[in-house]
């Protein structure tokens, strides 16, 4: 019941323009991936030595930088974006959760992130705009490590709660479209 009221209490704060929304998640998702790219880049043009764990790495983080940009892509140019809603569902799915435990983890982040989480036996709190992240670590001394981003819980509920509209305006078109065949019976 409490998630129910926190969320309509969300979607009071979102932008009533669900074209505009979609397009600035979009470009968001579009940005942060381009600079994701970037930040992949450069990273290969500063490691030495690239073996199966470090390629492995590298191909990850491109994977999922590149999918920002296909995610932002489908939501801003695309007619059906219900297909480009559900991608960037997924997208910041991969980005909700981020982790290091016994050496192995994942953090990604396309356009910005505010995370809570414990590090160590410490909670932590940290927040940046435009920000894009990769790390991954496979048998690393890392820290130990669980974070959520909540920038990326409150895009997943706002694409949700846009999906739902773009469903009920479409039965409610196909309503309409079989109304006057009702009327003239």
């Amino acid at each position: 019941m409490l998630f129910f009221k926190a969320k309509q209490k969300i979607m009071k704060l979102r932008i009533r323009n669900t074209r505009l929304t979609l397009q600035v998640i979009g470009w968001l998702q579009m940005i942060g991936g381009i600079f994701g790219l970037f930040l992949m880049a450069y990273l290969m043009l500063k490691t030495g030595a690239i073996n199966g764990g470090v390629l492995l790495i590298f191909c990850m983080g491109i994977f999922l930088f590149s999918y920002s940009i296909y995610c932002g892509k489908r939501l801003i140019w695309d007619k059906q974006k219900e297909t480009g809603i559900i991608c960037s569902v997924i997208n910041y799915f991969l980005q909700l959760f981020q982790w290091i435990v016994v050496g192995c983890g994942i953090t990604y982040s396309s356009g910005a992130a505010i995370t809570i989480g414990i590090s160590k036996t410490v909670l932590n709190f940290t927040a940046g705009a435009v920000f894009t992240n990769f790390s991954m670590s496979i048998n690393s001394d890392d820290d130990f490590f669980i974070k959520l981003n909540l920038f990326a819980l409150l895009i997943i509920i706002v694409l949700f709660d846009m999906l739902k509209e773009l469903k009920t305006e479409k039965s409610k078109v196909a309503e309409n479209i079989n109304a006057p065949e009702l009327s003239q019976l």
